[in-house]
């Protein structure tokens, strides 16, 4: 079975809805980390958040910490974080430590 990459986008908010209850986070699936910055950047952009993430600081950040993660600020109140992580679909089964059968062998 062929392993494939896919990119997890996942926004956190940091402020609740309602008091007591903490809002859920809000995870989407790319399979082009291009697609997924492309995308993020035009919703912060069309409302109205600063865009510092580009494509470079992503894609030099996943293989050295495993995923990239932007604090979203304004006036001084944290509302949400982003963070892009890389995802393994299919992967390598593995035997679970669990031997090959004993076979009898024939014409004994």
């Amino acid at each position: 079975m062929r392993q494939q990459a896919i990119y997890e986008v996942k926004v956190e908010p940091f402020l609740q809805v309602e008091p007591g209850r903490e809002a859920a986070a809000e995870i989407t699936y790319f399979s082009n980390l291009k697609k997924a910055v492309d995308t993020i950047r035009v919703v912060l952009e069309a409302n109205g958040w600063p865009v510092p993430v580009n494509y470079s600081a992503v894609y030099r950040q996943l293989p050295e910490k495993g995923f990239y993660t932007q604090v979203f600020v304004a006036e001084n109140v944290r509302y949400f974080r982003l963070t892009i992580s890389r995802r393994v679909m299919n992967p390598a089964l593995s035997s679970l430590g669990i031997e090959e059968m004993p076979r009898r062998k024939r014409g004994i």
